[in-house]
Order: C-alpha cells, then sequence, then structure tokens
C-alpha cells in the first residue's frame, strides 16, 4: 500500500476496527478507531465553530462575536464604503453625486506553536489532554490579541510581520484626519473624549466625572448619521466597571446595570445608558498589538456594523511527531486563523480614554 497522508476507505476491504486505513508522512501505519471517522493529523484541522475552544473565543473577543463577517475568497478585499444616498421626492430620479469610496480588508495570519517532549505523551489520551489544553490557551490569547490588534494599537498599519500591526485600530482611526474626501471628512480627535479617572456625580457637574465624559462620548456618535439605536454597542476594558458602578444620575439612579439582559450567545450583558456592554481585555492603547496590553484603558461606543472582521479563514490547529531528521524527540502543535478588519467610517464610533495611567 502506497505511504499518503489521505485516507482511502472501502468497507469491504476495512470492515474492522484496527485495520490500517492509511499511513502517515513518515511511514507509520494510521489505524481505523470504532465510533469515529477517520481523520489525518498530518493536515490542518479546523477547530468547528461549536466547539469549546470557538465559545470561549466568542466570550473573550468582542471583535469576533460583534463585527460584522465579511468572507473574504482572496488575501485581499475591497468594500464600498458606506457615505449616505442622496434621496428626494419627485418622479424624474437624479443621480447621486456623492464621492465613493472604498477600503480594503487584508487578511493577516495570527498563528502560534507549542513543542511538547514526545516522553510525555505516552498514549493516545495524552496527546488528546495536550492538544485541548493548548486550544483553550491558544482561545484565550488569541480572543485579546485580535480586540487589541483591531481596537488599540496606537500606530500605523505595517506590512511587516513583525512590527505586530496588521490592521488600523479604531483607536488609531479616531485619532487621525481623514478630510481628503468630503464626504468621509473626519478631523482627528472629532470623536475622542479624554478622562482623567475622576469619578464623581451628576448632581455636582464640572465636566471631569466619569458620568459626563461618557455622556459627551454618546453624544458624539448619537448626534451623527451613523448611529443606530438597534446597533449601539459599547466596548470596553474590564477597568471602567468601577467608574460606571458608581455612576449615578442626577436623581441618583445608577446608569449602569449588571447581567441587564442576554446575547445571541446565551451569555448575560451589563448595559450602561442601557446600551450593552461587552468587556474586552483587547481594549487598552498598545504600539503594537498584544495578548497582554498595558496602555491606557478605553471605552467605544458606536454602531457594530461599522466593524467589519474578514473572515478568510477559522482557526486551525495541526499536530506532528518528531521526525527522524530532528534534533530533539519533540511533537508539535500549531494554531492559525487569518483574519482582516477594518472600521467602515470613522464618524460611526467614539473612544473614551483614561489617561491618568492607574
Amino acid at each position: 500500500m502506497p505511504r499518503t497522508s489521505r485516507f482511502r476507505w472501502d468497507f469491504a476491504i476495512h470492515p474492522e476496527p484496527g485495520s490500517i486505513i492509511g499511513y502517515r508522512r513518515d511511514g507509520r501505519p494510521i489505524r481505523l478507531i470504532g465510533g469515529g471517522a477517520p481523520a489525518d493529523l498530518d493536515d490542518w484541522i479546523p477547530i468547528e465553530y461549536d466547539s469549546d475552544v470557538w465559545k470561549r473565543v466568542l466570550m473573550e473577543s468582542v471583535i469576533e462575536s460583534q463585527a460584522v463577517r465579511v468572507p473574504m475568497r482572496s488575501s485581499s478585499k475591497s468594500l464600498l464604503r458606506s457615505e449616505g444616498l442622496k434621496v428626494r421626492f419627485g418622479r424624474t430620479y437624479t443621480d447621486d453625486d456623492s464621492e465613493r469610496t472604498s477600503y480594503f480588508l487584508k487578511a493577516r495570519k495570527i498563528i502560534a506553536r507549542l513543542t511538547v517532549d514526545e516522553d510525555d505523551l505516552s498514549d493516545a489520551e495524552a496527546i488528546v489532554d495536550v492538544i485541548g489544553t493548548a486550544e483553550d490557551d491558544y482561545a484565550i490569547s488569541y480572543a485579546t490579541l485580535i480586540d487589541n490588534a483591531c481596537l488599540g494599537v496606537t500606530e500605523a498599519e505595517s506590512e511587516t510581520p513583525s512590527d505586530q500591526r496588521p490592521f488600523t485600530s479604531v483607536y488609531r482611526m479616531l485619532r487621525t484626519s481623514y478630510t481628503s474626501n468630503p464626504n468621509l471628512g473626519y478631523t482627528a480627535d472629532d470623536n475622542y473624549v479624554a478622562w482623567d479617572g475622576t469619578l464623581g456625580m451628576a448632581d455636582d457637574p464640572d465636566g471631569e466625572s466619569f458620568y459626563e465624559r461618557a455622556s459627551e462620548l454618546f453624544k458624539k456618535v448619537e448626534t451623527g448619521r451613523y448611529w443606530s439605536r438597534a446597533d449601539a454597542i459599547v466596548i470596553a476594558d474590564p477597568e471602567f466597571k468601577d467608574a460606571m458602578r458608581l455612576a449615578t444620575d442626577r436623581a441618583g439612579n445608577p446608569v449602569f446595570k449588571e447581567a441587564a439582559g442576554v446575547d445571541r450567545l446565551g451569555q448575560p450583558y451589563d448595559t450602561l445608558f442601557t446600551v450593552p456592554v461587552f468587556w474586552s481585555h483587547g481594549s487598552r492603547t498598545s504600539s503594537a498589538a498584544s495578548q497582554e496590553p498595558d496602555g491606557n484603558p478605553l471605552m467605544f461606543y458606536g454602531n457594530r456594523r461599522a466593524l467589519r472582521l474578514g473572515d478568510r479563514e477559522g482557526l486551525r490547529t495541526r499536530f506532528d511527531n518528531a521526525r527522524a531528521q530532528d534534533d530533539a524527540d519533540e511533537a508539535a502543535i500549531k494554531f492559525r486563523a487569518r483574519r482582516g478588519f477594518a472600521l467602515a467610517h470613522p464618524k460611526a464610533f467614539a473612544v473614551l480614554e483614561k489617561t491618568d495611567g492607574s
């Protein structure tokens, strides 16, 4: 039988569990295990969307759970930017004269690798346990990394992988001027609010309290044409929880409510000014994408439909044992995904930054 990494299944030839149904690239036989379909660990294996790994990603990553997914069949995709369409009464149609611009999604790889001493992998159960633990660790780190890359990176997007700046983040876009297109026209920091950490109460307004700064943040989006009550969302670093719990209106009523509703994944969510709040450890400033960002905490408010996540390839994993030519007897587990990201329009979001660094 030829050595191959693909399976050829024939019930007449291999009717019993334990039968050889193929060979790995290194020549070791692959045997049928009763009760399951054959799978080749020499290939990249997709992690199913209903798996515990994906459930963890969706719980931890706001971008993965809330952004609008855009299928990508190539490494880049051009999308027409929403800039409004002129509508009028009458019987004669006239062409819209708005300047139409496009923005791009570029798929970037998000990768990881773990090596394990083969002496610790004495049986199949050990392999499954190691892979399962590694998948959980990857899910947590992946969720924070992609959120930080899409939300909090302060520097410009870079084509150099080692720079770790794969996208133009929401924070970067809101702090950059886009005035060359009169329809897009946005001046840096128009939708930016700084907060020094002052708590205060609404019954003693001084313009510095969290209540007042958060209200200003909401106003910047709600007075624009991209605000939608149905799609409004707050994304915040968990450090904002304390300030939200202490914020009240002038009548002393709290403006923050915990577990106020249940999202489409069946998970409870909090609300601020009745708007759903989703927490993310990636919602902090960082000069480059990080799974442990330690910059200033950020809170975003805007239209979730403006968050566009390019879906080139979902989470995949690959396991390989050590080969004869390797210097050490170590098995390796690889993980990868391919994602693109863009904020469709800067006026669709606003950001509040806690600037005191505490």
